[in-house]
Formats: C-alpha cells, sequence, structure tokens
C-alpha cells in the first residue's frame, strides 16, 4: 500500500460511483468492529460493553481517520483505487480526514447518506458536505 498515491486530478466526477462502492466495502469491518461489543456484552456483561465500545470506537478511529489521513485511502478506496486529496492536490492531512468523516452526521441525514449523494451531484468538484468543509476531493490514483 503507497502512502499517499499520486493522485489524478480532475477525475472525481468520474469516481462517484466507486464512492458509493467503496462505502459500502469499508462498512463491512467496520459493523464487525461496532457488532463485537454486542457479543461481549451478552457474555460479560455492562463492563464488557464498555471496554469492547471504547476498543470499537478507537478502532474506527484509526481505520477511517488516520488511514485517509497518514495513506489518503482506506481499504476500500485503496482496493477500487480512490485517494483523498485536498482541492489543490495536496496530501490529505490528518485534521482534514478527521473534519471531512465528522461530518458524516451531516452527509448522512435524513438517511441513507442523501445530504452526501445530493451534495456530490451538485457540486462543482462533487464534494460531499465533509469535503467541503475540510477542502478535500475524491480523485483516481496515478
Amino acid at each position: 500500500m503507497d502512502k499517499h498515491p499520486k493522485p489524478q486530478m480532475g477525475t472525481n466526477g468520474d469516481v462517484i460511483w466507486q464512492r458509493v462502492l467503496a462505502f459500502f466495502i469499508d462498512a463491512i469491518p467496520i459493523m464487525a468492529i461496532l457488532g463485537a461489543p454486542i457479543l461481549i456484552w451478552t457474555a460479560f456483561g455492562d463492563i464488557g460493553f464498555f471496554v469492547a465500545s471504547f476498543i470499537g470506537f478507537v478502532a474506527i478511529f484509526v481505520y477511517v481517520f488516520l488511514l485517509e489521513g497518514l495513506y489518503g485511502y482506506t481499504p476500500g478506496k485503496y482496493m477500487l483505487g480512490l485517494v483523498v486529496v485536498k482541492s489543490d492536490g495536496s496530501n490529505c492531512t490528518i485534521s482534514a480526514s478527521i473534519l471531512r468523516n465528522l461530518l458524516w452526521f451531516v452527509d448522512q441525514l435524513p438517511g441513507f447518506n442523501l445530504v452526501a449523494m445530493v451534495s456530490i451531484l451538485l457540486t462543482d468538484d462533487n464534494q460531499r458536505v465533509g469535503d467541503l468543509v475540510a477542502d478535500t476531493v475524491v480523485v483516481r490514483q496515478q
């Protein structure tokens, strides 16, 4: 896995469906990470649930926020040849990754990522709200 692969700028409009597929690919391990505390809760009670939940949230933080900030992609994006960069083509930073991903709470409203999809389709650079605030775009790797 290359650290910050070279972006192919100007391809952000061509990768909309790859972004959707990458989201679903990344959702598989994230759901497994979030599902683990429920299984542990049934076996070990409330303390086990809280410990497992904390570990799960740390794992998701690393999975999404740090991978995009340190490498420019999550495993789903990497598998589909996508990279997250700043809109000027420079590498995505950890702070930009955290900002763009915290705003998934807005992008997913009112459900099914509707705000994200409308924003991607209506903005010139095909950016969701998190991308607009963090000044990032998702493009193909070179």
